[in-house]
């Protein structure tokens, strides 16, 4: 299945590593993020779109217990998990533009 989570989080620089750590042991792919820093409230604003056949409750519990959550609200579940397309990407050197 796939969920949506909107979270609000203290901003630091370890938050979003947090996050995500915390995302992939518990067994969750990341299938989109969307991050926005609120500098005027200190705060992190972050879209998570993630997959797994774990229920829903065990990635949200366990962000709840990380110290800098202020908010975090399930958004919705998908229960078929769209089909990731695979795309052919060329190696692009920055050094050496194409």
């Amino acid at each position: 299945m796939i969920f949506s989570l909107h979270i609000q989080a203290r901003y630091n620089p370890a938050m979003l590593e947090k996050i995500l750590q915390t995302t992939r042991v518990r067994g969750f792919s990341i299938r989109s993020m969307d991050v926005k820093s609120c500098d005027a409230e200190r705060l992190l604003k972050i879209h998570l779109t993630v997959e797994s056949d774990r229920p829903q409750e065990r990635l949200v519990t366990q962000l709840n217990k990380l110290g800098g959550i202020r908010e975090l609200t399930a958004l919705h579940a998908v229960a078929d998990s769209a089909p990731l397309v695979e795309r052919n990407l060329q190696k692009v050197s920055m050094m050496y533009p194409v």
